[in-house]
C-alpha cells in the first residue's frame, strides 16, 4: 500500500512539474527579429533643422501623414543588417555636434532595429551612403551596410515620396458652381446671421472666445445649430464657412442629397476625380496611416472648396468654405 501511495505521490509530482514548464515555456518571450523602416516624406531644411536627437526626429517628422513604414521580420536579413552594423565601428567616424546640420533629403531614413535582445536606431542617407549612428557619421565605405538591404529594402529607401505625393496633389479634382450648394434647399453664399436664420434655420448654440494677439484683444463669436458650426466674417458679417457635422442641416450638392454617415460611394461616381485623386492618396499611404482620409470639391467661382473627412469610409464631416 505504502508503495502504491508513493508511486502516486511521484506520478503527481512530476505532473506538477510538467505543468510549471509548460507555463514558464508559455510565458517565456519569444526572440524578437523585426525592422521597422521609417522613409519621411517632407524633408527638414539643412539650414534650419538639426537632429538633435531620436526623439526629436520622432517627435518632429514621425507625424502620420509625412512617413511611409516599412517592417520585416525576415530573420536573415534582420541578422544580415546587425552583422553589418557590427563592421561600423571599423569605419572612419564624424563625431557630431549640435551645430551639425543635417537635411536636403540626406538622412531621412531611419531604421529601428530589434534583434533578439538587441534593439537599437541608426539614420541612413541613400544620397552619400552615410550613417549617423550612435552620434556619429559614417561613410559606409565598403557598401556593407549598403549590401546588406534586401532589394525590397532598397527600392522602399530610394523611393523619392515628396515627388510621388506631390503629383497626386497636382492631379485634377471635380469642380462646382457656389450655386449648386443648398442648404436646406436654400443658395446660402453671401447670407449674413440675419438671413440665415430667416430663411435656414434658427441658431440655438453661441460660444464667445477672446485671443491676444500682439497686446490686441479679439472677440471670436462661433454659432451652431447643434453640432453644426457657422462662422460669419467679422468684418462683413457674410457666412464663410459652415462645418457639418450631424445633419440636422440638409445638404445638397449638385442635385445630390449628402448626408453625415452615408457611404463614400454616393459621391464617388459623380465626382470621380475627386474620387480618384482620394484613392491615389489612400493607396499611397498603403494604410500605414489611420483609415481618415480627405475627399475635395473645388467651388469654381470663388477660392473656397467643399470637402468631406472621411472615417471608415463613410463621411464623418463636412466642410463648406467660400473663403
Amino acid at each position: 500500500m505504502f508503495k502504491f501511495e508513493n508511486k502516486i505521490f511521484k506520478m503527481r509530482y512530476l505532473f506538477i512539474i510538467l505543468i510549471t514548464c509548460i507555463s514558464f515555456g508559455q510565458s517565456k518571450p519569444k526572440d524578437l527579429t523585426e525592422i521597422h523602416i521609417y522613409n519621411i516624406i517632407n524633408t527638414f531644411d539643412i539650414e534650419t533643422d538639426p537632429i538633435i536627437d531620436i526623439d526629436f526626429f520622432e517627435e518632429s517628422y514621425l507625424r502620420e501623414d509625412n512617413f511611409l513604414l516599412l517592417k520585416t521580420t525576415d530573420e536573415k536579413v534582420v541578422k544580415k543588417i546587425y552583422k553589418s552594423i557590427s563592421q561600423l565601428r571599423n569605419y572612419n567616424k564624424t563625431q557630431k555636434d549640435y551645430n551639425t546640420h543635417f537635411g536636403n533629403e540626406r538622412f531621412k531614413t531611419m531604421f529601428v532595429i530589434e534583434y533578439n535582445s538587441y534593439q537599437d536606431t541608426l539614420f541612413y542617407s541613400t544620397n552619400t551612403n552615410e550613417i549617423y549612428y550612435k552620434n556619429y557619421i559614417v561613410k559606409d565605405e565598403r557598401d556593407e551596410f549598403k549590401k546588406s538591404l534586401s532589394k525590397e529594402i532598397i527600392h522602399f529607401v530610394n523611393r523619392d515620396l515628396a515627388s510621388e505625393i506631390e503629383k497626386i496633389k497636382n492631379d485634377k479634382i471635380n469642380s462646382i458652381s457656389k450655386n449648386q450648394i443648398l442648404i436646406n434647399e436654400k443658395n446660402i453664399f453671401g447670407f449674413n446671421r440675419k438671413q440665415f436664420e430667416k430663411d435656414v434655420a434658427k441658431i440655438n448654440i453661441i460660444r464667445t472666445d477672446s485671443i491676444i494677439l500682439e497686446n490686441e484683444s479679439e472677440t471670436i463669436i462661433d454659432y451652431f445649430i447643434n453640432e453644426n458650426k457657422i462662422v460669419f466674417d467679422p468684418n462683413d458679417e457674410k457666412l464663410f464657412l459652415l462645418i457639418l457635422e450631424d445633419n440636422n442641416l440638409q445638404l445638397t450638392i449638385d442635385s445630390i442629397e449628402i448626408k453625415i454617415g452615408d457611404s463614400i460611394d454616393s459621391i464617388k461616381e459623380k465626382f470621380n476625380y475627386s474620387y480618384a485623386k482620394w484613392f491615389k492618396t489612400f493607396n499611397f499611404y498603403n494604410k500605414e496611416i489611420k483609415n481618415v482620409t480627405f475627399f475635395e470639391i473645388k467651388i469654381k467661382d470663388s477660392s473656397g472648396s467643399v470637402s468631406f473627412d472621411i472615417l471608415d469610409n463613410k463621411i464623418s464631416k463636412i466642410y463648406i468654405d467660400y473663403n
